[in-house]
């Protein structure tokens, strides 16, 4: 077996690996829990990451490995953006709707971090699952004007064992049969629940008096030494942060590969287009921009797009210029876009929360995911429990607000919009709409000169209603809890740029090749040998936080192009 970890900069594996079964485009959730798939399968695999590493010895097998460059540092994550993709150099577009022109906004938009491991680096690891109604919602709700809602061509019960596996690789804690809403499950979660968070405590107060049910939120952080990795220490940086620990499970799929010795990781190399054969049905090998900006390609037998809903469809709107894009016999190819429709009410408290103590979230509720076709319980989604550890963000919102001096010193030592604050997220069902799309900005180009995505959205009556419903349930709750003050944030209502970041869609899965792009398996109709491994097959959003979905989607996909 060849020797790890690796000594060539910038890869990481098997560097004596020369020809690839396949190749995959993103080391996320996706992207990593295909490469597991695809070794156990006896595969070899390149995996093209377009961002650096921050995990020393990813791939060394001796104990206490890896070791991630990541801290609790504010300046770094929250302000200088460290793995986030950097809008200066490479923008995105967006407008609401084609009737808006060409953009009405250049900058950041919806991006997510560029890293060894993607944006599975920086979340807070929540990972509840779908329920088995939300395979079905097209059959379920019927026509609504505007929008296109579709079934999924597999249903719960097909996914299961894989939500399963996703759950004991990541290392989930949870506690089974806690939520009175979810589906139904094989087995337990790997570990118990962590600590609750103070903030949890004081909430669930108010859901009992409401009649709802709080629950342990599950997540990938440890709740014990779990797989060689340590227990989370409940530091408060969990959300927005690479944990320093590594008590996380945002890189277990991708070590596991690289471990196997069948995975070459290639870290700072975008790829920028596939190239077809002759009848453009197959693709023969992927073209990537290496570190120092040279072209440089790979091939492989099978193709994995797992770099984000919108850098997927990107890259084969790239890889046919003056055409479609590649795959799209549809017309169906980046519509569709999805984000969840989050519904914001902070609420302020006169008892410290100490959100430096916790996980970020640890507790939910799932009472207002309500049921297809009520309507005096619109499909909402599960509502997170969460507050504020970052003191620098709290100390900046003071300062915007024009405090000076020892006004400023007291407003720091109270913290009202910090220390003091409870926040309400419910992650609402976005619906699916044909004319919510990526494209290409016909003239904003990135830093190597290419065409940068065009987000073009607004959303729909459905998900408005949602928040309409639940949003001064929301308020009631905190008044339920103990709050002095509460209110709903300001969210965009089709004129500004959507803020979410579950990005869903696009490359839609179904069984008929004219209405959807990838097959129940998750391969192209069009292309044999392409297939997308992030959340962009998804047909519907639900209203739960959407990767361990992805990841159990794209193990069961993995397996099938493996045989």
């Amino acid at each position: 077996m060849t020797a790890l970890p690796s000594r060539v900069p910038g890869v990481l594996g098997n560097t004596s690996l020369s020809r690839f079964d396949a190749v995959i485009i993103g080391s996320g959730a996706g992207g990593g829990a295909t490469a597991l798939a695809l070794t156990e399968a006896g595969l070899n695999v390149c995996v093209l990451e377009a961002g650096p590493n921050y995990f020393q010895g990813l791939d060394d097998p001796a104990p206490g490995n890896p070791k991630p460059l990541f801290a609790n540092d504010e300046l770094a994550m929250s302000s200088r953006k460290l793995i986030h993709q950097q809008a200066r150099v490479e923008p995105r577009t967006f407008r609401p709707s084609e009737a808006d022109g060409k953009r009405t906004v250049i900058g950041e938009v919806n991006s997510l971090p560029k890293t060894v491991g993607g944006a599975w680096v920086h979340a807070d690891m929540k990972v509840p699952r779908f329920q088995e109604f939300d395979f079905r919602l097209g059959s379920e709700l019927g026509d609504i004007p505007g929008a296109a809602f579709a079934d999924w061509p597999l249903s719960y019960a097909e996914l299961e064992p894989f939500y399963a596996e996703a759950e004991r690789i990541g290392g989930a804690q949870g506690l089974a049969g806690a939520d009175p809403f979810e589906a139904w499950r094989s087995g337990p979660y790997p570990m118990p629940p962590g600590a609750p968070m103070f903030l949890s405590e004081v909430l669930s107060v108010g859901t009992r008096a409401l009649g709802l049910t709080a629950y342990p939120y599950p997540g990938l952080q440890n709740s014990r030494p779990y797989g060689g990795q340590p227990a989370c220490n409940d530091c408060g940086f969990c959300s927005g942060y690479g944990c320093s620990i590594n008590a996380k499970g945002s890189v277990n799929h991708l070590r596991r590969a690289l471990l196997s010795g069948r995975v070459q990781l290639r870290s700072e190399c975008a790829a920028v287009r596939l190239v077809t054969d002759a009848t453009g049905r197959t693709i023969t090998q992927v073209e990537y921009l290496d570190p120092e900006g040279h072209l440089d390609n790979v091939a492989g037998d099978q193709i994995f797009l797992a770099a984000s809903p919108i850098e997927s469809v990107r890259l084969c709107l790239l890889s046919d210029p003056g055409g479609p894009g590649l795959g799209n016999s549809s017309g169906q190819l980046g519509r569709n876009l999805m984000f969840h429709h989050q519904t914001i009410s902070p609420g302020v408290y006169p008892i410290n929360f100490h959100g430096e103590r916790g996980k970020s979230v640890s507790a939910g509720f799932s009472d207002w995911r309500g049921v297809p076709n009520d309507p005096d319980r619109p499909l909402g989604g599960i509502v997170e429990f969460g507050t504020n550890s970052e003191k620098i963000a709290d100390a900046i919102q003071y300062a915007e607000l024009g405090f000076r001096g020892e006004e400023l010193k007291s407003f720091l030592r109270s913290s009202p919009f910090g220390s003091h604050i409870a926040v309400l997220i419910m992650q609402g069902e976005d619906a699916p709409q044909s004319t919510n799309r990526i494209d290409l900005d016909p003239e904003v180009r990135d830093i190597n000169g290419l065409p940068v995505p065009r987000i073009t959205y607004q959303p729909h009556a459905f998900e408005l209603r949602a928040r309409e419903v639940y949003g001064p349930k929301m308020i009631e709750l905190h008044g339920a809890s103990g709050a002095q003050f509460a209110f709903i944030s300001p969210m965009y209502d089709g004129g500004k740029t959507p803020t979410g970041r579950h990005i869903m869609g696009t490359l839609r899965m179904g069984t008929d090749p004219r209405l959807s792009v990838v097959d129940a398996n998750c391969r192209f109709h069009d292309i044999g040998n392409l297939y997308s491994v992030d959340a962009a097959p998804f047909p519907t959003s639900s209203g739960y936080n959407p990767t361990l979905t992805l990841q159990a989607l794209a193990i069961r996909t993995a397996r099938a192009a493996a045989g």
